[in-house]
């Protein structure tokens, strides 16, 4: 499958550090900091590998230094053996889908356009109509296609944590997470410092938060203990308002 000519052909001419074959094809490794504008452009999009091909059979492979030092087995000979035949399962799938579908439409279309000019009373309507049915058709195409597509990186990704195993594949993944949050924060240390900052604010937005709650636990608790103590007392006062009626009541008798 082609993809990125241009890259490719940059490395005209230049020795990549590592040559790979296989079933009578090659892919070539070559470090991405030996081509400034490959780097450039590529390391913005966060990517720190571009895979690149003429001819859609022999590859060149750019790769940010650092990153394939530290994650090398993820670019060994088994692994991108696996992404080569990736590849041409994704040139398989579209140009199927291009011979028996995109260009059989196509025909349907221009043929039905071409008609409708012998028809002028409703040549218009079925001119929209066909430009309308060829742009729904394209987009259900494409749908197709990324479905097979992303059905083949699945399967790839599987074949290589077959062929690596599952925890190596993850400690991978991790040691490639941390690489790229690392090269990022020396890239750019302002925005390391900002977000350095926001979690540190937030931290504290937590800790105020919390003390909060505290003061609202504690003023809940005060607020049921002087509820207490005034229902004791209210207790009390007619305890004592009916000790005294009792009295009075006592005295009058006396008194008769």
């Amino acid at each position: 499958m082609r993809i990125n000519p241009k890259v490719f052909s940059l490395a005209n001419g230049v020795e990549p550090f590592e040559v790979q074959e296989f079933d009578g094809r090659k892919v070539e490794l070559f470090y991405m900091d030996d081509f400034p504008e490959v780097k450039e452009e590529y390391i913005n999009k966060s990517q720190f590998s571009v895979w690149s091909s003429e001819d859609g059979f022999n590859y060149r492979l750019f790769l940010e230094k650092g990153y394939y030092e530290t994650i090398k087995d993820l670019y060994e000979q088994p692994v991108n053996k696996i992404w080569v035949d990736f590849w041409d399962a994704t040139e398989k799938i579209t140009k199927k889908t291009t011979r028996y579908i995109l260009i059989p439409l196509m025909v349907i279309c221009v043929g039905l356009c071409i008609g409708s000019f012998w028809m002028p009373q409703v040549g218009t309507y079925i001119t929209i109509g066909v430009l309308v049915a060829a742009f729904i058709a394209m987009i259900g195409v494409n749908s197709y296609n990324r479905r097979k597509i992303m059905a083949e990186n699945v399967k790839s990704r599987n074949l290589i944590i077959e062929h690596m195993g599952q925890n190596k594949f993850d400690s991978i993944l991790e040691a490639q997470k941390n690489y790229i949050d690392q090269y990022y924060a020396a890239l750019y240390p302002e925005d390391a410092e900002e977000e350095l900052d926001e979690n540190e604010v937030k931290e504290e937005s937590e800790e105020v938060n919390a003390k909060d709650d505290e003061v609202v636990d504690l003023t809940d608790d005060e607020k049921k203990t002087q509820e207490e103590a005034k229902e004791e007392t209210e207790e009390e006062t007619q305890e004592e308002k009916q000790d005294a009626l009792v009295e009075d009541v006592k005295e009058e008798e006396k008194d008769n």
